[in-house]
């Protein structure tokens, strides 16, 4: 059995499609997006983009681009903790932000991870990851490294706030 391959603009129309649909989403909910629970955690929508800018934000680091450590990184001085404490240190960084202020910081993001991929070439794609980001599993292709932080990833928020928004209707 061979192993899945994705080209680069598979990947690049993947993550145009799961950014656009959470977007979305996110806007649907307008108002409501900071207040309204959607997750069995207890996140409103705003703390799910929060949670996705900081892992998209990690792989867009990862792939080179020219970004400097967000304020709950650097408050971290080098520690390793675990993906619980790093969405909890997301989410309160951005819960006193404007709704305008994490849209935007999940777009820059998105954007650079995006860029980022333009420059790869279907070969870079299905090449192990860790040549790349050097926490990547080794053995993992590029793609699967990237939709892990995206377009497999994002799909489970929009879920949540699809259920959010049917509970209100």
């Amino acid at each position: 059995m061979s192993e899945r391959r994705m080209t680069r603009d598979e990947v690049l129309a993947a993550i145009a499609r799961e950014r656009e649909r959470l977007r979305t989403l996110v806007d649907r909910l307008a108002r409501d997006a900071d207040r309204r629970t959607v997750t069995e955690e207890g996140w409103t929508a705003h703390d799910v983009l929060a949670h996705c800018i900081h892992w998209a934000g990690q792989l867009a680091f990862g792939l080179g681009a020219p970004m400097h450590p967000p304020a709950w990184v650097e408050a971290a001085g080098g520690a390793r903790l675990d993906a619980d404490e790093w969405n909890a240190r997301a989410v309160a960084h951005y819960r006193v932000q404007p709704l305008e202020v994490v849209v935007r910081d999940f777009d820059r993001v998105a954007d650079a991870v995006t860029e980022r991929l333009r420059a790869k070439s279907d070969a870079d794609m299905n090449a192990d990851a860790k040549a790349t980001i050097p926490w990547a599993p080794a053995g993992e292709p590029l793609w699967k490294s990237v939709a892990s932080e995206t377009f497999e990833h994002w799909p489970d928020h929009s879920d949540d706030l699809e259920r959010a928004l049917e509970w209100s209707t």
